[in-house]
């Protein structure tokens, strides 16, 4: 048992666990205390560990895992090998070299993959932006004849920017209410509906071009979300954006 227990904390970050349990964590490595209420965060992330200063208690990943949904410490384990899909055998030892050398080299083409979405995305809004202003900036010093041909194209292309803005800046409220699911109540991410309706945008402005298999795997994970989550369950879409 020691062993698993070592395999899945070399396989895991102690923020992977965190941010999948739905703990936003800052730029200096802390989360809000899961264990009382607080404003300033207070429970500090290390690799693979964490030390909740307001109550004085800390823990690894695994001993986090089980406290999050009042399991016990192997329990947490089996949560955590199939919800991160680690290539470790529960009954002892992990899977052959060449399984966890091939999902090591997967795991690298993904974050290549999330890094491409990300430039594709900042580089979209930064486009989006800019073209919003030329188009603002012609209707508001009447550029052009009102209800003119190009007076209507540049109301037209406006609008379409604000629509784009709205979606992939995660503006629209009342569509993506919450961005990260939250396991241990049970409710669900509006992530995965933001990420395909994104992508559409970015296939469409020729900005990035999401492969069958990577929406495949988003649309099966926005399913989950509208009709499967329960109270600490959770399914982790492959898809690392």
């Amino acid at each position: 048992m020691s062993e698993v227990f070592r395999e899945i904390k070399e396989s895991l970050t102690m923020r992977q666990v965190a941010e999948h349990l739905g703990f936003p964590v800052n730029r200096s490595g802390f989360i809000l205390s899961p264990f009382g209420k607080e404003k300033t965060a207070s429970c500090k992330l290390y690799r693979n560990s964490y030390y909740d200063f307001s109550a004085a208690a800390g823990g690894d990943l695994i001993k986090f895992t089980a406290a999050i949904l009042n399991i016990n410490n192997w329990e947490a384990c089996q949560y955590l090998v199939q919800a991160f899909s680690l290539p470790i055998s529960l009954s002892g030892g992990a899977d052959r070299r060449e399984e966890i050398e091939r999902r090591q080299r997967e795991q690298q083409r993904q974050e290549e993959r999330k890094q491409e979405f990300r430039t594709a995305l900042s580089g979209e809004i930064d486009s989006l932006k800019r073209w919003a202003d030329i188009y603002r900036t012609a209707i508001e010093k009447r550029l052009y004849e009102p209800f003119s041909a190009m007076w209507g194209y540049c109301i037209n292309e406006l609008q379409k920017a604000e629509y784009k803005l709205d979606i992939l800046c995660t503006a629209d409220q009342g569509a993506y209410r919450r961005m990260k699911p939250d396991v241990v109540a049970g409710l669900s991410s509006d992530r995965p509906q933001w990420l395909l309706d994104a992508l559409a945008i970015l296939a469409e402005d020729g900005a990035f071009q999401a492969t069958q298999s990577e929406l495949t795997e988003i649309q099966v994970q926005r399913d989950f979300e509208l009709l499967e989550r329960q109270p600490g369950k959770d399914r982790i879409c492959s898809i690392p954006w």
